[in-house]
């Protein structure tokens, strides 16, 4: 399976932030609080390489399993797997 590809930068979202506040990033003169986000209402998630917020990104969307279950698979290939055996 493929990432999915960011509409800033169109690279794989191979890596996504969990910022919903921002990041603070040096000037030169001291510390500036920085966003991703393009509306007063922040975007959590944000691409690791471009810095772009990605709205509509959500990682347990695509695939990865749920790690909040008590080792229970709920996406992807191996629920798909595990839903064939009775699982």
């Amino acid at each position: 399976m493929d990432a999915p590809v960011c509409p800033h930068c169109a690279k794989p979202i191979t890596r996504a932030l969990d910022l919903p506040y921002g990041w603070w990033e040096w000037t030169g003169d001291g510390y500036r609080l920085t966003t991703a986000s393009e509306r007063v209402d922040v975007a959590p998630w944000v691409h690791w390489d471009c810095m772009g917020e990605l709205r509509s990104f959500h990682p347990h969307d695509v695939g990865v399993p749920d790690v909040h279950s008590a080792g229970a698979v709920t996406a992807g290939p191996a629920a798909a797997a595990a839903a064939e055996v009775g699982g």
